[in-house]
């Protein structure tokens, strides 16, 4: 086999977000804010709990897109009302 070039890693300043970047990234803080203060310090076992596999939770949390009814079901799972969870979200 041979080696493998690694690509540099694109540099994302502040400048080049989106709007739709700027809003995954604040969801994403936001899941992980509200399920540390749920009691949940390990995002492993939430995400088992809730039936969603690790790696795409870790990609939730570090601002992936990800569709409502996830969404939903992340809020419900940490035992929240949609309108505490986007409290203060702005």
């Amino acid at each position: 086999m041979g080696t493998r070039i690694k690509k540099p890693k694109k540099q994302v300043s502040l400048e080049n977000i989106s709007p739709k970047e700027e809003i995954l990234r604040k969801l994403g803080e936001t899941i992980k804010s509200s399920r540390k203060k749920k009691g949940f310090t390990s995002f492993e076992h939430f995400a088992y709990q809730m039936d969603i596999s690790r790696s795409l939770y870790a990609k939730y949390e570090a601002g992936s897109d990800l569709r409502v009814s996830t969404l939903f079901r992340i809020i419900q799972g940490m035992g929240m009302k949609v309108s505490e969870f986007f409290k203060g979200f702005d």
